[in-house]
């Protein structure tokens, strides 16, 4: 008979622990331009479906394995190129902070692997599009899903 145990299956695990102080930078690459990386150079992405400015993250659960939210336990910092006014944070339902830009919650995409991989690039998932954001706070409509140059 199956198990009906309140506690979270292992595999549902919703984020990676959050790192202590944020670092939001910038990496140039074409065809996107400018865009949000985390200070290892993983790329950051919005989901469409958020609304921005509204304290509230529409990714949870499932579609948090897919797409972790980018968590934070200080404020977070701004790199070259980012403008710190417009970085901030939302708390989670699980009580952690996601940081983010120009009100949108940020999020990495679990397909990529290496500094520089944008295989979450303008990819329709979970019911909306997934798209890099600019230091300017705009979405990267540019450019496919990629991954790094060797």
């Amino acid at each position: 008979e199956g198990q009906r145990s309140s506690e979270a299956d292992p595999d549902l695990q919703s984020a990676p622990d959050p790192v202590d102080q944020a670092r939001v930078e910038s990496r140039e690459q074409p065809p996107y331009g400018r865009y949000l990386t985390d200070a290892d150079g993983m790329s950051l992405y919005l989901f469409a479906n958020d609304q921005p400015g509204t304290d509230h993250s529409t990714c949870d659960q499932t579609c948090a394995i897919a797409w972790p939210p980018y968590a934070t336990q200080a404020d977070p910092e701004a790199g070259e190129h980012v403008d710190a006014d417009l970085l901030g944070t939302i708390e989670r339902e699980d009580g952690t902070r996601q940081v983010t830009y120009d009100g949108w919650p940020l999020y990495y995409f679990s397909g990529d692997k290496a500094a520089g991989d944008a295989l979450g690039q303008d990819v329709i998932h979970l019911g909306a599009a997934w798209y890099l954001l600019s230091p300017d706070g705009a979405r990267i409509e540019a450019g496919e899903r990629a991954e790094a140059s060797p």
